[in-house]
């Protein structure tokens, strides 16, 4: 099973058109994202083209998206919840949904922790947390459930900064972070095996490909409305 790991679009077109591409040309089975579109027209638009490829997508909003709910076959977008595919369990938790340690843990204790992947907006504290104004800007209940249960894979963005891989004990931690100081880069991960391809979502070589390219001017133009 073939992964590719997303944070932080913050807006950026470009970096939903390159992301589609990039679904197609390397035979993407799982497209995750941790939050941040900040453009919830944006993100519809992007949720509707995941859609039409039937590309199973697990979503968690982060702290610059508002009320950005979306349900189909394909696409899940969720604050809270498990959710099984094939012989994996992902764990979607928002920023706006308060973590109680021993709730999410009784909840996933049936689960083999070699089959659960983690999707966070915040990274865990001291993994791939440090920004610019702060040593550690991560999560302490996130870091103790990874001691605890061991998850296969932490997937997450928000510090732009710190972007990249880095392991705790079993867990693979991935900081996917596009925006800013990420620089576009973007992972893919075969399963089960966690081989990793490191790829360039910043690079214009894909433009804006499908109906996204002509819905991107009636994007700037109609903000305030809202696309279902």
């Amino acid at each position: 099973m073939r992964l590719l790991c997303t944070s932080d679009i913050h807006g950026s077109a470009a970096l939903c058109s390159n992301i589609l591409k990039t679904i197609e040309t390397e035979n993407i089975d799982i497209f995750i994202n941790a939050g941040d579109f900040s453009d919830n027209q944006l993100a519809y638009l992007f949720f509707k083209e995941l859609d039409a490829k039937k590309t199973r997508s697990f979503i968690t909003p982060g702290n610059w998206d508002r009320n950005l709910v979306y349900t189909s076959e394909h696409v899940t977008v969720n604050n809270c919840g498990i959710f099984a595919h094939e012989d994996y369990h992902f764990l979607c938790i928002g920023p706006s949904t308060p973590f109680n340690l021993e709730e999410i843990l009784d909840a996933v204790k049936y689960i083999d922790s070699e089959k659960l992947i983690m999707i966070t907006h915040y990274p865990p504290y001291s993994i791939l947390d440090h920004a610019w104004s702060t040593p550690h800007a991560g999560h302490m209940e996130y870091r103790r459930f990874i001691s605890a249960k061991n998850p296969y894979l932490h997937i997450f963005g928000h510090i732009h900064e710190s972007n990249g891989i880095e392991k705790i004990a079993s867990t693979l931690a991935i900081n996917c972070a596009l925006a800013g100081h990420g620089r576009g880069k973007g992972y893919i991960i075969d399963l089960p095996e966690k081989n990793i391809k490191v790829v360039n979502l910043n690079e214009t070589r894909h433009y804006t490909p499908f109906r996204l390219q002509s819905t991107i001017s009636r994007i700037v133009g109609t903000r305030k409305q809202d696309i279902s």
